[in-house]
């Protein structure tokens, strides 16, 4: 048995919702879940209030919020501001609260007997319990969580032409040989920065090298 985590997005009028299940919380996990989120809704929100999970916040305190750098870059992407939840006050995301509540009676409770052998056959299940679960009518209101979202959908920033692509960073000393090393490659640098630490920004088929901000080179990866 492996255990598996359900990231859930939902939006603020609507409550529809986006439910994908991962093998990991790590940061590749976190992004994808989000990128596809925002394909799902076919739009983008101008705020997003996430937990305060350490893959996408550094720090959190009263008087200064840091944002993951590769979160951040993802958020620069598509044009909105990420405001974390503060510590403790489920409000500020009451939302999604509620729908984790709901989605863990309505979808998972009606698969936890079943068995999946992979990820992708689990979120085949999930997503068609979540299509039902968005399509079902309120039990005190008229409508559903889809008759919204329709109302919803036109508020949403429209998706940039092509999705994030996932970047990591990593810091590295410039060697004599005016070389880093990056994943057991030798990428080169312009000589001047010998012994100096540079910031690396890896993505699937770039390297780029970064001193006091500025790019100073960049290879295929």
């Amino acid at each position: 048995i492996i255990d598996a985590y359900v990231f859930v997005a939902a939006l603020p009028y609507s409550g529809y919702a986006y439910v994908e299940a991962f093998l990991s919380q790590n940061q590749e996990c976190w992004i994808t879940a989000h990128v596809n989120a925002y394909s799902f809704f076919g739009g983008v929100t101008r705020i997003l209030v996430p937990d305060n999970l350490k893959t996408g916040v550094d720090k959190v305190t009263k008087s200064e919020t840091l944002i993951n750098k590769t979160y951040g870059e993802m958020a620069e992407h598509y044009g909105t501001a990420v405001i974390p939840a503060r510590v403790r006050a489920p409000k500020d995301k009451s939302t999604v609260e509620g729908s984790v509540g709901i989605i863990s009676t309505w979808i998972l409770a009606a698969i936890r007997n079943q068995q999946y052998l992979s990820p992708s056959e689990l979120n085949v299940a999930i997503k068609e319990k979540l299509h039902i679960f968005n399509n079902k009518p309120f039990q005190k209101k008229d409508g559903s969580r889809s008759i919204l979202f329709a109302e919803e959908k036109p508020f949403l920033i429209p998706l940039p032409l092509r999705a994030f692509e996932l970047a990591t960073w990593k810091i590295a000393t410039v060697q004599l040989n005016y070389h880093i090393n990056v994943n057991y490659q030798n990428y080169s640098v312009p000589y001047e920065y010998i012994k100096q630490k540079v910031d690396v920004r890896i993505t699937k088929n770039i390297v780029e090298v970064f001193f006091d901000g500025n790019r100073i080179c960049s290879h295929p990866r």
